[in-house]
């Protein structure tokens, strides 16, 4: 047997409204019948009440206070004494002709007359396979009481006509409800719907087409997460396709020179004049290929950490800043460091720290034209690390797009350096601009503490 869970969502949801509304209208009706039946029970007994102030008023012309004068005929009256038990039997049999019954109410009322405290007072009793309900009311001491009573085929009968009147109108907001119910379930499902068979193209890369659901509640916001969702898909789409075309050309172009040059010198030539220089045009090659293999591979890397939690720990830039400026002190170019850091600590991992530094100074030296400045230093709420070269200005369209994949203007190394940089500072929620001086640019790291 199927679970309700295995169901559809429209059967799911009607089923559960009509359990939930099938099972308040069963709780109010029976709150309605328990309600119906004391209202009605109360009133009988105003009745009974009425009717015997108004015989007793015909019998002694003594008025016991404002009541009806209408004659109450559903109500009996019978006038018993405590010492005349064959007068009272007499009596009891008229309405209840079993001998032992009869006997058993008589004893029964005359114990709850002796032992009534007040006046009158109301009870109920089975006889002749039915209920009666009887008021008792004490004259004085001398051994009198009045049983004034009416047998409950009248309340029955008030209670199931009005039940009757009632039922039709259930039915019909049962019906009204299953209705609204199954409404709802359809305009929650249809639009599910829809989302499901986005989501299924955008499975199979089918997620050119736009989503968009005009609606404000849950299911709208979903639509907005599934649409964010595609649109980085598609960014990612196109990134890796950018990256995979690019790839194929810049490998192309050291591979083709290594090859042309190795074949030269088997042949006895030397392209660059003599053995030595044309054995380092192919080591130079090699060396740009080898950076950017590397920045691939690390590019995959930093996508995988980036969805599995690292272990991190305690690292202290200035340090790493200081390593890295070691390993390019002694430049061809001769470019000058300045530093000034401050001892500023972050929890990460110190090899991607290692990366953004060797990146971007790696980028600066190739602009510079003798002077490399880095400041680090940090306030109350950020940190902050400027790296600064005295190059030449970046052409302002281009400040935006100069972290983003393929970025080569000016010869820049295969494009992914400093893309790999906004990564990995966007992965500790920190942020990099790059920013023209009045000489020169910066670039700026901003970090929260």
């Amino acid at each position: 047997m199927r679970k309700l869970k295995d169901w559809p969502l429209a059967i799911q949801m009607w089923t559960i409204f009509t359990f939930v509304i099938v099972i308040i209208f069963a709780l109010l009706s029976l709150y309605f019948s328990f309600t119906i039946r004391s209202f009605f029970t109360d009133e009988t007994y105003n009745t009974i009440e009425t009717a015997q102030k108004n015989a007793i008023e015909k019998a002694t012309g003594v008025s016991l206070g404002n009541v009806s004068s209408n004659d109450i005929r559903e109500v009996k009256h019978i006038r018993l004494n405590y010492f005349n038990e064959n007068a009272n039997m007499i009596k009891i049999e008229r309405f209840i002709s079993n001998e032992t019954a009869a006997k058993l109410f008589l004893k029964k009322i005359t114990r709850q007359a002796e032992n009534q405290s007040a006046v009158t007072g109301r009870y109920i009793q089975r006889a002749n396979s039915a209920r009666i309900l009887y008021v008792i009311r004490v004259n004085g001491n001398n051994g009198n009481f009045i049983v004034s009573y009416m047998w409950d085929t009248y309340r029955n009968s008030l209670e199931k006509n009005l039940m009757k009147k009632l039922f039709p109108v259930m039915i019909i907001a049962l019906v009204i409800s299953l209705i609204a119910a199954k409404y709802l379930a359809q305009r929650l499902v249809i639009p599910l719907r829809e989302l499901a068979k986005r989501v299924n193209k955008i499975g199979k890369k089918q997620w050119q087409e736009s989503i968009h659901i005009d609606r404000k509640d849950e299911i709208g916001e979903l639509s907005k997460s599934i649409e964010e969702m595609r649109n980085e898909l598609v960014n990612q789409d196109e990134y890796e396709q950018t990256m995979l075309q690019q790839t194929s050309h810049d490998l192309k172009t050291p591979l083709m020179v290594i090859r042309s040059y190795v074949k030269a010198i088997e042949d006895g030539i030397y392209p660059k004049g003599d053995l030595d220089s044309t054995i380092k045009v192919i080591d130079s090659e090699a060396e740009k290929m080898q950076k950017r293999i590397k920045n691939l591979i690390y590019l995959t890397k930093i996508k995988y950490m980036s969805k599995h939690q690292s272990e991190f720990k305690k690292v202290y830039l200035k340090d790493i800043v200081e390593q890295t400026v070691e390993h390019f002190f002694y430049n061809e170019r001769n470019i000058k460091f300045e530093l000034n850091l401050q001892d500023i600590e972050v929890i990460g991992d110190e090899e991607q720290w290692t990366v953004v530094f060797e990146n971007i100074i790696d980028n600066e030296l190739r602009y510079a034209n003798t002077l490399i400045q880095i400041k680090m230093f940090e306030d109350s709420e950020h940190q902050y690390i400027s790296l600064y070269n005295d190059g030449e200005k970046i052409p302002d369209d281009k400040l935006k797009k100069i972290f983003g994949v393929y970025n080569k203007e000016n010869g820049g190394n295969f494009g992914l350096g400093l893309d790999i940089v906004n990564r990995i500072v966007t992965m500790y929620a920190g942020s990099i601009i790059a920013q023209n001086e009045e000489i020169g640019v910066s670039f700026i790291i901003t970090l929260k503490r």
